[in-house]
C-alpha cells in the first residue's frame, strides 16, 4: 500500500467525481476498495469515505458527525455490536484530532446526502476533527463519534489576544464556556454568537488575552481566542 498522504492531490479539484474506489486509488484520494477510513492509530487519518455503512452519520455539508469503525451490519447499516477506541481508525481519528490534521472527505453514492453523486463518487475538499465522543447510537450499541467541521469555515490559528474579527471563548461563572464573534459573522459550523464592536460586552473582551477575566455580569473568564478561515 502507498505511503499515508495528507491535503489534495495534485489535479484533484473539490466536487471532482469518480466512477468506482479503484479510482479513488489511482487519484490518490484513498487507499482502500474497502475501508471507509485511511489511516492508523500512529499516524492519523488522511481520508474518509462516506457511504451510507452506518446509521448514526449526520451529513450537514461543513460539518459532519462521523461515526467510527467497527460493530456495524455491512448490509443494513445498523450497530449490531459495540465500538472500540483501540480499532486503528478511530485511534487514528483522534490522532488527527490532536494533530490537527486534514482529512480528505470523500461522499459516495449511497450515503443519504444532497451533496452525494447519483453514481460513483464525489470528492467533498478537507476537513478537521474538532470533537471526538461515544453515545449510545440508535440500535443501543456504544458508538465512537467525530465531530468534522470543513476546513472554509473552521477555526483558524490562536491568537494572542481579542481583536475586531475573531471568534472568542469565554468562561461565564460558573456556567458552560460559550463562543462568541467580535464584528463578523461566526462561522455555520460553529455556535456562536455575533457581538457588535460598539457593545459594552465586545469592548470590555477587546484587547484582553487568553487567561484573563473581564468585570461584566457575574464575571467572564478569556479561554481561547481564534481567528477563522471565512467561507
Amino acid at each position: 500500500m502507498s505511503r499515508l498522504f495528507f491535503g489534495t492531490p495534485d489535479d484533484i479539484k473539490e466536487g471532482q467525481k469518480l466512477p468506482n474506489r479503484k479510482a479513488l486509488i489511482a487519484a490518490g484520494l484513498h487507499r482502500s476498495t474497502m475501508h471507509g477510513i485511511d489511516g492508523n492509530g500512529n499516524e492519523g487519518v488522511a481520508a474518509i469515505v462516506l457511504s451510507g455503512g452506518y446509521e448514526d452519520d449526520i451529513d450537514w455539508g461543513d460539518e459532519i458527525i462521523y461515526t467510527g469503525h467497527g460493530g456495524n451490519d455491512p448490509q443494513t447499516g445498523q450497530q449490531i455490536a459495540d465500538q472500540s477506541w483501540e480499532d486503528h481508525g478511530n485511534k487514528g481519528l483522534v490522532v488527527s484530532k490532536l494533530r490537527n490534521l486534514p482529512i480528505r472527505v470523500i461522499r459516495g453514492f449511497k450515503h443519504k446526502s444532497q451533496l452525494s453523486p447519483d453514481s460513483g463518487y464525489k470528492y467533498g475538499g478537507l476537513y478537521n476533527v474538532v470533537d471526538h465522543w461515544e453515545e449510545i447510537g440508535k440500535s443501543g450499541y456504544t458508538i465512537c463519534r467525530f465531530k468534522l467541521v470543513k476546513q472554509s469555515s473552521i477555526l483558524d490559528k490562536e491568537i494572542d489576544e481579542v481583536k475586531e474579527g475573531v471568534i472568542v471563548l469565554v468562561e461565564p461563572l460558573g456556567k458552560e464556556p460559550k463562543w462568541f464573534s467580535i464584528g463578523v459573522e461566526p462561522p455555520s459550523a460553529i455556535n456562536a454568537q455575533r457581538l457588535s464592536n460598539d457593545g459594552a460586552f465586545a469592548k470590555r473582551l477587546l484587547g484582553k488575552k487568553p487567561g484573563e477575566t473581564i468585570d461584566f455580569g457575574n464575571g467572564f473568564k478569556v479561554l481561547e481566542v481564534k481567528r477563522y478561515m471565512s467561507t
